[in-house]
């Protein structure tokens, strides 16, 4: 009498589907983070234990340490900073400015900065620091 073996059953997963939608997932990630990655103009910022790093809607000023100033990624003479200014936050709802200086700018410079800030209207203003 012969008797019927069992027929074992051998169940693969196939990973590579999973490897794929990981590879899109970290390719995804990796090309957004450029976009959302702070302007190509290198500022060191002085520190602070205080520092906020909360993201608003705002003008960002960025003062680099050879005294040249820019609004995002445009450059701007500093006589026409106030009406640049001005232009930028009559765009946004709750006007406010941020001001990025390097610890290394002229202090005569950043107060050249705060003042055209004040003239084209707007009073809510910080200046960046990094958290120490």
């Amino acid at each position: 009498m012969e008797f019927e073996r069992r027929r074992r059953r051998h169940t693969h997963i196939d990973v590579a589907p999973l490897v794929d939608v990981v590879f899109n997932l970290l390719l995804f990630f990796v090309i957004t983070y450029n976009v959302v990655a702070d302007p190509a103009i290198k500022i060191r910022l002085p520190e602070s234990k205080t520092a906020d790093t909360q993201a608003e809607e705002q003008v960002v000023i960025a003062l680099s340490k050879e005294g040249e100033t820019y609004i995002g990624e445009q450059a701007v003479k500093l006589e026409e900073l106030s009406s640049v200014v001005q232009q930028r936050l009559s765009e946004i709802k709750e006007p406010s400015v941020k001001i990025k200086a390097d610890q290394d700018v002229p202090v005569g410079l950043l107060l050249k900065v705060v003042d055209a800030v004040k003239l084209s209207g707007c009073s809510a203003f910080s200046i960046a620091t990094a958290k120490k």
